[in-house]
């Protein structure tokens, strides 16, 4: 008897998982129709160079599983999924199981009194049809109500609701992508910092060699107290650079360990230069009509469509409505006459016509403000097309001006570390000045640093123009 009961547990809780995947299959294929095609990424590939950095596929992976941003996410996609459920459901007739008691008395002085004071006199009625002064009764069955959608006021709000759910799946898709360039840029800074770090503790140990030969040639008579203040006040300059450049670098680190969700995280990052193509080229295969599927601006558009649905289901409100309701169930007085069947049946057949006159202006005030989201969420889709181009014309152009600069930048550093040589050899046999060796120092660290700028901005530049055109990951 015992392994009966688990077996019948067993079987309603399969049952129950089934019927449950049944309807989770149901909603997807439901939301499904109202996909549009071509939703892919506008850029596929785009990330391939990234992949070359392990450690930085290996950061943005642990980004993605850890961040609470993240998670909030997907409960917010759960949350608008559970809307579209319910405005489904909405559609459908309502069936609940009914058990309602009751006990009367009838006024002694009323039409139901005197009738039923009569019942006892009556011959046409058994002992048991006698209806008690005291009057118990009992109704045991099921009560359904539905909405005849005559207009199609409920199916829009049920396309509304799906199409906000996939506009939050596109949102979600753009919070990841967001979040990656983030990841991304953020990543390519520190290498960058790493460099600059390695220049300027290269150049603080040619500063020092100078300064302390300048400090021999002063005991010697060949320079003057100046010439050793000035390349001191040079090396200190250098030594400050490191803090602001270890500022920086604690700063994207935990900006990084933020998103990682893991304060005390190390953040490992390949060396200098960059694996990575960052030319103007390396996006030259993407068409400005892509931008369309960005998923921040497929979001736009989405919720421009629900928001009219909105308003057309809204403007629907006014038209009358037909409502269908039935009880059917057994029912007596006593609980021992409620399986009497036929006897006991009992059933109820409502229709009813209704439409609004004295509350149209609360229905009114719905369709002026369903009416303004609409506008709104019309110039919000504008801005997102006119945003996505502007900042994919920025990135290209940008990422070509770079590119420029920093052919010519190589060449200035080559010149500028071939100049320290020939400077400090000059000074050594007394034909050059300490003041022009203070100039090559100062010319070559900037251009160095310069070039690692032009560097890390082209980084930036790219991985911007990577988000720009709807990334993915």
């Amino acid at each position: 008897m015992r392994n009966r009961f688990w077996i019948i547990v067993l079987g309603l809780g399969i049952v129950s998982c089934q019927s449950n995947l049944s309807v989770q299959n149901r909603v997807n294929a439901d939301l499904e129709t109202y996909r549009q095609p071509n939703e892919q990424a506008s850029v596929s590939d785009v990330q391939a160079c990234w992949k070359r950095d392990s450690l930085l596929v290996q950061l943005i992976d642990s980004v993605l599983v850890r961040s609470n941003d993240i998670k909030i996410g997907f409960l917010e996609m759960a949350a608008s999924r559970a809307d579209f459920v319910y405005q489904r459901g909405l559609r459908m007739p309502t069936v609940g199981g009914v058990v309602q008691p009751s006990l009367r008395r009838f006024g002694k002085y009323t039409m139901d009194g005197v009738g039923n004071f009569d019942t006892k006199f009556s011959t046409n009625i058994t002992r048991e049809q006698i209806i008690p002064e005291h009057l118990p009764d009992l109704l045991i069955g099921v009560q359904s109500s539905w909405e005849w959608d005559i207009w199609g006021k409920l199916a829009k709000r049920k396309k509304a609701s799906a199409l906000r759910y996939l506009a939050t799946e596109s949102g979600q898709q753009w919070l990841i992508t967001s979040l990656v360039a983030e990841v991304a840029s953020a990543y390519g800074q520190l290498i960058a910092l790493d460099k600059e770090m390695d220049i300027l503790k290269a150049n603080i140990d040619i500063q020092r060699k100078a300064f302390e030969l300048v400090k021999v040639q002063k005991e010697a008579g060949v320079v003057n107290e100046s010439a050793v203040q000035q390349l001191e006040a040079q090396l200190l300059n250098s030594r400050a650079q490191e803090g602001d450049v270890l500022q920086q670098i604690t700063v994207l680190e935990n900006q990084v360990r933020y998103y990682l969700n893991k304060p005390g995280a190390v953040i490992k990052r390949s060396p200098f230069p960059f694996q990575c193509s960052l030319d103007s080229t390396l996006f030259a295969h993407v068409q400005i009509d892509q931008l369309e599927r960005r998923p921040d601006i497929r979001q736009a558009k989405l919720n421009l469509l629900a928001a009219f649905e909105s308003k057309e289901s809204a403007k629907l409100a006014l038209k009358p409505s037909v409502v269908l309701s039935g009880i059917l169930g057994v029912q007596g007085f006593q609980p021992a006459y409620l399986f009497q069947l036929p006897a006991s049946m009992a059933y109820q057949l409502l229709g009813g016509i209704t439409t609004p006159w004295l509350n149209r202006s609360a229905i009114s005030a719905d369709i002026l403000r369903t009416d303004a989201q609409w506008k709104v969420q019309d110039l919000a889709y504008q801005n997102a097309l006119i945003q996505g181009y502007l900042e994919w014309d920025t990135q290209v152009k940008s990422l070509g001006y770079l590119q420029r600069q920093s052919q010519l930048k190589e060449r200035e550093v080559l010149l500028t570390k071939g100049a320290i040589n020939t400077v400090g050899t000059l000074f050594l046999t007394a034909n050059a000045s300490y003041l022009e060796v203070l100039t090559a120092q100062q010319n070559a660290l900037r251009s160095e640093l310069d070039l690692l700028e032009y560097s890390r901005k082209r980084w930036t530049h790219a991985i911007q123009l990577y988000r720009v055109l709807g990334g993915g990951w």
